[in-house]
């Protein structure tokens, strides 16, 4: 059994990736910003308390980035960077839900600012010697899953079941072969359900030192 650390744990994706690390048996601890319920612990992402990934095994950060630029900045880009710094640290694995349209924020202007700080998260990560794989769900939605379509370098359209992204992130954290990896994820019905350790045996590693 292993313990493990869901920023964001509350939300409606975070909430799936600790329903499923519990079920599998492990310790999970749920942050949050504003936490509900007793078990929940909160985190303020724009300055992460160290002392709440003590003695963690792993680290999923899945939150949504505030509408205020400057607020977007201080969570998704610094917030990131300073968990990335412990995992780093501590030689654990972090898996970062991000999103689509990251190298592209352009073509949605009313959310650049958001995804631009998003990306700088990203990269941050990337470049903190952490053991990291950054999912990038296209636009979420509660249905059921079905087929899963996985690609690489940002360009596709579409919509994904937030419950295919929490099996893509619980499968990263125990899989070594996703680490150093980024990846998109789509519906697609006529994709079978994802062998997870294949597909991530299968995905390009992230060039060094480079934006995504």
């Amino acid at each position: 059994m292993s313990s493990f650390v869901v920023v964001g744990g509350t939300g409606r994706t975070g909430s799936r990736i600790a329903e499923r690390l519990t079920a599998a048996g492990h310790d999970v601890v749920v942050s949050s910003r504003e936490p509900a319920g007793a078990e929940a612990v909160r985190l303020d992402l724009a300055a992460p308390d160290p002392a709440v990934f003590a003695g963690a095994d792993g680290i999923v950060i899945s939150v949504e980035p505030p509408k205020d630029a400057a607020d977007a900045e201080a969570v998704m880009h610094h917030g990131v960077a300073a968990i990335a710094a412990v995992a780093a640290r501590e030689d654990v694995p972090v898996v970062l839900v991000s999103q689509i349209y990251v190298t592209r924020a352009a073509e949605h202007p009313e959310m650049a600012a958001r995804i631009e700080a998003r990306a700088r998260g990203e990269q941050t990560l990337r470049d903190s010697g952490a053991q990291y794989t950054i999912v990038r769900p296209s636009w979420l939605h509660d249905l059921a899953t079905g087929g899963v379509r996985i690609e690489q370098g940002d360009t596709g359209e579409g919509r994904i079941s937030r419950d295919a992204v929490a099996a893509a992130a619980v499968a990263a954290l125990f899989d070594p072969s996703a680490s150093g990896k980024t990846f998109e994820l789509y519906d697609d019905q006529e994709s079978p359900e994802p062998d997870w350790s294949t597909v991530f045996a299968a995905l390009s590693p992230d060039p060094e030192s480079a934006d995504l």
